[in-house]
């Protein structure tokens, strides 16, 4: 029983690894990355503004931590080198996608 329970969260970790990095969005209309910490931060770039979250994750879903206290979720998952992420407003659904970018440094 404790192996199982040690390669749950081994895996857990894993996944929530991959999520981590810097990404950039798909949509030619937009200049938006998202940069997801280790620490718990995600930082979001629009155009030229820039904002700041704290972020937990949970099986499939992001949990972002608005300024207003309100907290947003919105559920995401990785297909090879892209970020899916699905939300909903006024009823209808807004999906995102994010290519991993890779820094050369």
């Amino acid at each position: 029983m404790k192996i199982i329970a040690i390669a749950l969260l081994t895996s857990f970790f894993a996944f929530n690894d991959k999520l981590h990095g810097i990404w950039k969005s798909t949509d030619n209309n937009t200049i938006q990355y998202l940069n997801f910490k280790s620490d718990g931060k995600l930082l979001e770039i629009i155009d030229k503004e820039t904002y700041r979250y704290d972020f937990t994750t949970k099986e499939n879903f992001i949990q972002l931590e608005l300024k207003n206290g309100s907290v947003l979720e919105q559920s995401f998952y990785i297909e090879g080198d892209t970020l899916i992420i699905q939300s909903f407003s006024e009823g209808k659904q807004i999906t995102n996608k994010f290519i991993k970018e890779k820094l050369a440094l």
